[in-house]
């Protein structure tokens, strides 16, 4: 059917490698390019293969007459004697070599060996799938680690595929595996060999395997309509459900579908649209559900209430990430303590949900300051002046807040310059009136409570 299964690490379709080849490493013995067909360009230094897909296979290279490392993918030998792979494997090429943009990686050359296998040349590019990256174990799901930068990355990968569809390209098969993420912040999307011309089938070759029918993808990632396997369904708003499947896994940590592994059940799945809710899938991790709405809203059924255009998806995550709301959660039962009068403040607290009452102990009583609720901000003047608390703050009931570490602060208000500087002068004038009024005795009809 087309259906691309789950490979290991050793198989992973990638163009990465640890060690750049130097003089010395042992090359692609004669007896092995003999036996599997590889094409031998004579300006070419190729060694060992790389990873391999369904069809293809890498090799990292040197080029010779350049002097620099490229990766060259080669049809695997029995299927460049089928029309329709053959086909297909030279629009990849051509297609990606015409999608000219700083996030997919460049083709340097298409030929064909002595021996009939066609060959393209591209980048070699160092570092590591989006997968790999997703799976280290300090980007937990929920973390700002994972958050943050994920969404950066996803941003990135989203003005890919805002250009392809621009040149009327479909990619098809969008998953975290065909994402690279370069040592210096490098982002490619990668593996365009089921991409599909959304206008024509001119270019894509009639007779292709980019215009077979049957479930063509990653079953993980499909849209219902790329289950259903019709080529003529399929559009840019497939690759929308595709983006939305990646971000449910940065989100998550988790795929749309479930953990099942069966090819044929998750086709079932995807064909009916079955999603698993994402409260459910991220369990007790807590995440805004402002960034699940945007995955949810790619990840709809039908194709009318999905986002219309990548770059109004785009939009939404980048409206996300400006507004700080990807920074890490905090639950607090009810009566719990969230911070304590005098203590030493590390960070401030911004109310997502619930309510807190804010006091301070008076002869050995309570006195009743205020109550906050979501969108108040607690903690920020002990933070910013490195006071202790001048009160305590305790959950009415469940509250879930935003932590603001001292770090993250200073970097949004730019603390080395004017704006920094100025908010840390309100602060201090304010701490002085606040300790004016305490001595002369005044009782303040709405003190502020937020040190």
């Amino acid at each position: 059917m087309g259906v691309k299964e789950e490979t290991s690490d050793e198989s992973r379709p990638v163009c990465v490698i640890e060690k750049i080849p130097v003089k010395g490493d042992h090359e692609v013995t004669a007896a092995v390019i003999e036996s599997e067909g590889i094409p031998t360009p004579e300006n070419l230094q190729l060694y060992p293969e790389l990873g391999r897909g369904g069809m293809g296979r890498i090799h990292p290279c040197t080029d010779l007459n350049l002097l620099r490392h490229v990766a060259l993918k080669r049809l695997d030998k029995e299927y460049s004697k089928v029309p329709m792979y053959l086909e297909g494997f030279i629009a990849e090429a051509q297609m990606t070599g015409q999608l000219e943009h700083p996030n997919i990686v460049p083709v340097h050359e298409l030929g064909v060996g002595e021996n009939g296998v066609p060959y393209f040349t591209m980048k070699l590019v160092q570092g590591a799938s989006f997968d790999e990256w997703l799976r280290e174990p300090w980007r937990a799901p929920g973390s700002r680690e994972r958050l943050q930068e994920g969404l950066e990355i996803f941003v990135k990968v989203c003005d890919a595929m805002a250009y392809a569809h621009h040149r009327g390209v479909i990619h098809r098969d969008l998953k975290p595996e065909n994402i690279m993420v370069g040592e210096f912040g490098q982002v490619y999307l990668m593996d365009w060999g089921l991409a599909r011309l959304s206008k024509t089938r001119a270019a894509s070759g009639a007779n292709s395997q980019m215009e077979a029918h049957g479930a063509t993808g990653t079953p993980d990632y499909m849209a219902p309509e790329q289950a259903r396997g019709v080529p003529e369904e399929m559009d840019e708003l497939t690759d929308i459900f595709g983006l939305g499947a990646v971000l449910y896994e940065v989100i998550t940590g988790q795929r749309p579908y479930g953990r099942l592994r069966d090819s044929e059940q998750i086709l079932t799945k995807a064909i009916a649209g079955q999603v698993v809710p994402i409260a459910q899938a991220l369990g007790d991790v807590g995440v805004s559900r402002r960034i699940c709405a945007v995955a949810e809203k790619a990840l709809s059924k039908s194709k009318a209430d999905r986002y219309q255009t990548v770059l109004d998806m785009q939009e939404a995550v980048r409206a996300f990430l400006r507004g700080g709301l990807h920074l890490p959660r905090k639950a607090f039962s009810a009566g719990a303590t969230i911070v304590s009068e005098g203590d030493v403040g590390h960070s401030a607290y911004m109310i997502v949900a619930g309510k807190c009452r804010v006091y301070r102990t008076v002869n050995g009583e309570q006195e009743i300051l205020t109550t906050m609720g979501p969108g108040d901000v607690f903690g920020e003047m002990a933070l910013l002046l490195d006071e202790p608390r001048a009160a305590s703050v305790e959950a009415i009931d469940k509250v879930t807040v935003l932590d603001l570490d001292k770090t993250t602060i200073m970097e949004g208000l730019g603390a080395d310059g004017w704006t920094g500087a100025l908010v840390k002068a309100l602060a201090t004038r304010f701490m002085d009136l606040e300790l004016q009024v305490r001595q002369s005795g005044i009782k303040r009809s709405n003190p502020a409570p937020s040190r």
